[in-house]
């Protein structure tokens, strides 16, 4: 009997030691498992909703309060593994107060998580500023990259569709300047289609980047032609005369060659670009002007060099008039018949030539040639015959008075 006393009494023992060691474990734990604060930043904020701005024709830019800092409270061991990626941020735009603002509220993904903690949010304030919604179309201007083969050229480019629709802020859209979509050529020697996106820029050729601008497609079906290339030369002939005493003493222009593309059929009919609707009538003074060579060019052939002008420089020099002795030694007499004598007289005939002055002041009648036709002449006088004169560049003449031939026979 006081063996089973003494056995019982170790095992009171030992269940006081187990429980003793229970609550030392406890309190152990609940000293290493400490309740503790912590900071976590930048939670991406969510916005939902957005659409009621959509229907009263208003978007929107986030101010302030994208992202958002939050202070968890809870156990050492749960708030210890926590990140940024285990909460969710929310912005519901359908709440935006008069002020332009929205509460954010943030909540734990994981549920067990969310009975664990508690969150306090730093500044839980999203500011949105709200602008018009504007919507505007753009031409697609379709742009080439690379060089195509030698010999061949892009003759023409289009897109289908050709003009697109743009929404977005009307600050934003205020500054669009293109629509393009740029099409590599690079080697290519023929015609071909290809599928590019649509690319925004500014004036300033920079690329616009704004999740806030919608364009109606975002790529556009392009066809690209190429042609082989042919280079011809450009003539220049100009139209009217100038003002009276002036001449046009001469004209220059570059290039003066050009390099054309289109369909072979129409390059084989192209050997000169002739450009003939440059005016000087009545001009006095020296003239410069642009042309474009596209508007001389059959449909369908365009010029491979842009810009495609050509700079047409005219001097217009004021003429000098020179004043000629004329003798009748001055004279020759062309296709004279055989036995007959020919016999000149003057009648106040004066030769006078007008041109530019380098050239009029060397001038002399052997450089002109007074020459009467004799092969018409029966015997006979012949008052007022006809005299030629040699023509020479930029110069004129004007005859006054007469000469009269009188023809006879070696007979008489």
């Amino acid at each position: 009997m006081e063996k089973n006393k003494k056995e019982i009494g170790h095992i009171g023992y030992k269940i006081a030691a187990v429980l003793l060691a229970i609550v030392a474990w406890l309190a152990v734990a609940n000293i290493s498992d400490y309740q503790t604060t912590r900071e976590i930043s930048d939670i991406p904020v969510t916005q939902i909703n957005g659409d009621v701005l959509d229907e009263l024709d208003q978007v929107y830019d986030v101010v302030s309060g994208d992202t958002v800092d939050i202070i968890v409270k809870g156990r050492r061991s749960v708030v210890g593994t926590l990140g940024r990626e285990d909460f969710t941020a929310i912005a519901d735009l359908s709440t935006m107060s008069i002020t332009n603002t929205v509460t954010v509220s943030v909540e734990a993904k994981s549920s067990s998580v969310k009975d664990e903690i508690s969150i306090t949010c730093v500044d839980n304030t999203m500011k949105l500023n709200l602008e018009e919604k504007v919507t505007q179309q753009f031409p697609i201007k379709v742009v080439t990259t690379g060089s195509t083969k030698n010999g061949f050229a892009v003759s023409g480019t289009s897109s289908a569709p050709n003009i697109i629709k743009v929404d977005g802020p009307k600050s934003a859209v205020e500054k669009i300047t293109e629509i393009r979509a740029s099409v590599d050529v690079d080697q290519r020697n023929a015609s071909f289609e290809t599928e590019p996106e649509l690319h925004i820029y500014d004036a300033y050729g920079e690329e616009i980047t704004n999740d806030k601008i919608t364009l109606d497609v975002s790529s556009a079906k392009v066809s690209v032609e190429i042609y082989a290339t042919k280079t011809v030369p450009i003539e220049v002939n100009l139209r009217g005369t100038p003002g009276d005493g002036y001449g046009v003493e001469g004209v220059v222009y570059q290039p003066q060659n050009v390099e054309l593309v289109g369909p072979a059929e129409a390059l084989s009919k192209i050997e000169t670009v002739e450009v003939d609707d440059v005016s000087v009538s009545g001009m006095t003074e020296d003239y410069q002007t642009d042309v474009d060579i596209r508007d001389y060019l059959p449909d369908g052939v365009s010029v491979v060099n842009i810009p495609p002008e050509i700079t047409v420089n005219i001097s217009i020099t004021k003429l000098e008039d020179k004043k000629l002795t004329v003798t009748v030694n001055s004279f020759v007499l062309d296709k004279q018949v055989d036995g007959y004598q020919y016999e000149i007289t003057l009648n106040n005939f004066t030769i006078t030539a007008s041109g530019f002055s380098d050239v009029v002041s060397k001038l002399t009648l052997d450089d002109i040639v007074p020459t009467i036709d004799c092969s018409g002449l029966p015997v006979g006088n012949h008052g007022n015959v006809t005299v030629t004169l040699r023509q020479l560049e930029g110069v004129t003449y004007e005859m006054s008075g007469t000469v009269s031939v009188n023809v006879t026979t070696t007979e008489e």
